[in-house]
């Protein structure tokens, strides 16, 4: 077993306070950082049942052939007075990550609430000219063996294709 492996599970250990602990959306920022590629129809936080935020997305692509050349960029801030980098700032092949998501634990933690939630569930490439996410939640399991101590976060999750960058989404949430 890699470190990388056990690290949530020593963070965890190390401090109880992580052990039962929430993560509630609090806010969304979607962004098309190429607009000949990429437009953000919506993106909106929606209450899903009491207590639990799901987040939603529609993204139409408007490059013609199937995509097979995606990267994905994670960022976690910790908000002290500003938004500071905190702990993660990784960047991977999204079609190599597919093949094998679990060769990656901390994308692999977020991994099983994005695939339940959208229709890019699938390995490269992508033919899909609409991409949905429809009441994105984290799972338990997600949120436990998330490595975060309680706080206010942004994820910055930065989507690239063809070795450019053309999206941006920013999700803003505490961790309680």
């Amino acid at each position: 077993m890699r470190l990388l492996d056990i690290f949530p599970l020593l963070l965890t250990a190390l401090c109880p306070c992580l052990g039962a602990a929430h993560f509630r959306f609090t806010n969304v920022e979607c962004k098309s950082l190429d607009a000949n590629f990429v437009e953000v129809k919506e993106c909106y936080l929606k209450m899903v049942r009491r207590n639990v935020v799901g987040m939603n997305s529609h993204l139409v692509i408007k490059y013609g052939p199937p995509i097979d050349k995606i990267q994905f960029n994670l960022a976690i801030f910790r908000k002290s007075n500003v938004y500071r980098l905190f702990m993660v700032n990784h960047t991977l092949d999204f079609c190599y990550y597919m093949r094998r998501p679990e060769q990656y634990p901390l994308f692999y933690i977020f991994h099983e609430s994005l695939m339940s939630a959208t229709n890019a569930n699938h390995t490269c490439p992508y033919p899909e000219k609409d991409i949905y996410i429809k009441k994105m939640t984290f799972n338990e399991r997600a949120v436990r063996e998330l490595p975060l101590p309680e706080g206010e976060y942004k994820l910055s999750v930065s989507v690239g294709a063809f070795n450019a960058w053309r999206l941006r989404v920013n999700v803003y949430g505490l961790r309680g």
